[in-house]
């Protein structure tokens, strides 16, 4: 049998860190934002976090539209374009309704 470590919170990252420490503290037009599985990868392989996607979501523009439900946001920061992309969902954890963050990106914009 495999040794047991003695410092079990070394192999706790980051990505734990996103998911259970603002989940609660984050709100959108009064709703939970939760990240999923891909979501919280794109998150930190940009290295941002939810409250980031919450600071895009309010001061970010739309540039096109999607399906009944979904919302994208995009916003520039210098040669950079961030989006998000959420959907409204039910979280049976919560037992109420929240904003699922589908996809972060971040991108440059050609001219």
């Amino acid at each position: 049998m495999a040794k047991q470590p003695k410092d079990l919170n070394m192999f706790k990252t980051y990505y734990d860190n996103v998911c259970c420490q603002n989940m609660s503290d984050s709100r959108y037009h009064g709703l939970r934002l939760i990240p999923s599985k891909t979501a919280s990868l794109e998150l930190l392989r940009n290295g941002c976090a939810i409250e980031d996607c919450k600071e895009i979501l309010v001061n970010g523009y739309s540039p096109r539209k999607r399906g009944k439900g979904t919302i994208e946001r995009w916003m520039d920061k210098g040669s950079k374009t961030f989006n998000v992309v959420i959907v409204k969902s039910f979280n049976f954890m919560y037992d109420e309704y929240v904003y699922l963050i589908t996809h972060f990106g971040r991108f440059t914009k050609r001219k």
